[in-house]
């Protein structure tokens, strides 16, 4: 999906069956009419050089599936974001797959993100300012036409009452200080259940 010189009817339907939207999503997200996307993917008009520009970056963000496992980390703590941020790529690298990791410091910048990279996993602190991490769950189980990523609460306090709240939404819970094994076995465990090419 990087190729810049293919005709801009094969761009808009490579990205729509990749990003599984419609023509109408599609429209939405560039500022455009769904009449106006209709005509490009028909091939009976061409964007102007801006809304091409923008097909091209949303195809190469797309094309970085390819690149490896996409996981998000969330954090407000600085040093736990890095550490964190720092496992995952070393879990990745001990079970031999390319992971590509972004790091947030608080869960409403998170949902953002989310929406544009799609990771696989999430990995989430889950006392924060604001939004915690229980609340970014929900809203993250809430969203329309989304594949709901892995999510993984982590935290510095294992109460009983934490434990609960992540049982009731059949989420996992890891305590810090984390271990590259905890990371890896997540990681092992989406990778083994996704599904296979060819």
């Amino acid at each position: 999906m990087g190729r810049t010189d293919r005709p801009t009817s094969q761009l808009v339907a490579e990205l729509r069956t990749r990003s599984r939207t419609t023509q109408e999503e599609l429209a939405r997200r560039l500022g455009v009419s769904f009449s106006t996307v209709n005509a490009w993917e028909a091939g009976r008009s061409e964007p102007q050089p801006r809304h091409r520009r923008r097909l091209e970056q949303m195809a190469a963000e797309f094309a970085e599936d390819d690149a490896g496992l996409k996981v998000l980390v969330v954090d407000d703590d600085p040093t736990d974001l890095r550490m964190l941020e720092a496992l995952v790529a070393d879990a990745g690298a001990v079970l031999g797959t390319p992971v590509v990791v972004t790091a947030e410091s608080d869960a409403m910048r998170a949902l953002i993100t989310l929406g544009r990279l799609r990771p696989a996993v999430v990995f989430c602190d889950v006392i924060m300012p604001g939004l915690d991490g229980f609340e970014l769950a929900d809203r993250i189980a809430d969203l329309a036409g989304f594949e709901v990523p892995r999510l993984v609460l982590v935290t510095a306090g294992r109460d009983p009452g934490i434990d609960e709240e992540a049982a009731r939404r059949n989420l996992t819970v890891l305590g810090k200080p984390l271990v590259i094994g905890e990371i890896g076995a997540v990681l092992r465990d989406v990778l083994s259940s996704r599904p296979r090419a060819g």
